[in-house]
């Protein structure tokens, strides 16, 4: 009895003596975050859409929306194309809209007026590939089995394409990225890890042409995040600049990335 009285009254002054440390960080002032796409999709016509958030300090847990932004996207023939908001950052055409001629010839210019502040990136669709197959497996023997979805693709002949892929269930959602430095001309393929997993849920799995400077920048937020799971922009980007440019103020430029990607999914039922 006396042991445990002594072991009682240890906890409590441990309890009573610990408090909570929060460090005093140097946090520099917020930035424009921002995660814009086009994609092409197979009927031939484009889906614009534009994600505007601030960065936020390291304790910061609340994400905060930029709502009240213009943003928009001027076309080869240099028509301005307003797009929209729609709720919680996120600006979007709403529908298909552009009808894109030569459009990996072409460049489409994303324009953000931020309160002033002007934002602009440039870029050029970057076409890709189908998927021709689905295969799923299992990895045993590391406690829990994982479920291994594989999906394929034949890459074209000639170095220098680069794919982003996205996966996504009703439990997960992940991103991956390759090139094709080892598999040009190849059957290739792109594989997500799955611990928690639903059997006979459908599973939508997407593959998108990027081009280096995009690779190179999902990358080094991948690397950052230790995996795709989420997403990158699920948590707050890491400070790697993307490719658009303050034309306001150069020395406060924005976070993320405005892509052109040709776009290819397909469905796949979980055994």
């Amino acid at each position: 009895m006396k042991k445990f009285f002594i072991y009682v009254v240890t906890l409590l002054m441990i309890s009573s003596c610990s408090d909570v440390v929060q460090l005093d960080l140097n946090n520099s002032d917020p930035r424009l975050v921002v995660d814009a796409s086009m994609e092409l999709n197979d009927s031939g016509t484009t889906f614009t859409r534009v994600q505007l958030t601030r960065s936020a300090g390291f304790y910061d847990e609340e994400i905060v929306f930029v709502n009240d932004a213009i943003v928009s996207i001027t076309d080869a023939d240099g028509a301005l194309i307003p797009i929209p908001f729609v709720a919680d950052g996120v600006y979007s055409s709403g529908f298909p809209f552009i009808r894109m001629s030569n459009p990996t010839e072409n460049n489409y210019t994303l324009t953000i007026n931020d309160n002033g502040a002007v934002y602009t990136a440039t870029e050029s669709l970057e076409p890709t590939v189908p998927f021709t197959d689905v295969e799923q497996g299992t990895i045993s023997g590391f406690g829990d089995d994982i479920t291994e979805v594989t999906a394929f693709f034949n890459d074209p002949s000639g170095l220098g394409d680069f794919y982003l892929f996205e996966y996504q269930d009703v439990d997960n959602v992940q991103v991956d990225i390759i090139d094709d430095e080892f598999t040009d001309g190849n059957r290739s393929q792109t594989t997500f890890f799955i611990e928690e997993i639903t059997p006979g849920a459908t599973a939508t799995i997407r593959i998108l042409g990027i081009d280096q400077g995009c690779f190179n920048f999902y990358e080094t937020l991948l690397q950052q995040a230790g995996d795709g799971g989420g997403g990158p922009f699920g948590t707050q980007p890491a400070v790697v600049r993307g490719n658009i440019i303050n034309t306001t103020d150069s020395e406060r430029f924005p976070f993320g990335y405005f892509r052109i990607s040709e776009a290819f999914e397909i469905e796949y039922t979980i055994q």
